[in-house]
Order: C-alpha cells, then structure tokens, then sequence
C-alpha cells in the first residue's frame, strides 16, 4: 500500500504574498553574493598590481643600472 502524502491547499492570494517575499529576500540574497565577489576581485586586482608594480620596478633597475656605468664612462 503505498501512502500519498499529504496535500496542502493555501489561498492564492497568501500563495502570492509568499512568492513576493521570497523573492525579495532572494534579491537581497544576489545583491549581497555580487557586492562580495566585486570586492574580492577588487583586493585581487590591487594585489596583482602591486606585483607588477614590483616586478616593473626591478627591470627599471636593473635596466639604469646598466646604462649608467656605460653613460660614466663617456662623461669622464
């Protein structure tokens, strides 16, 4: 013997009330997730940038500490 569950019937008019507060809180949900993720790509992007950052400024180094010594020996 198998057993239905059993049926509830509500008021389309609760039905829709429900719905509409469901998807408010559902909304504020997405906002929420999306306002989080943007600040995490932001600390990413920042993070990211000061290595380049970094990495640029060593080449840059590197590169005048090269280019000096030959300018030295001309002006002298």
């Amino acid at each position: 013997m198998v057993e239905t569950p059993p049926s509830v019937i509500t008021p389309s008019k609760d039905y829709k009330e429900l719905n509409e507060k469901l998807d408010k809180i559902e909304e504020t949900v997405e906002n929420t997730n999306a306002e989080i993720i943007q600040r995490l790509g932001k600390k990413t992007g920042r993070d990211v940038g000061i290595v380049y950052g970094f990495i640029i400024g060593l080449i840059l180094i590197m590169i005048i500490g090269k280019i000096f010594p030959i300018l030295n020996r001309f002006i002298n």
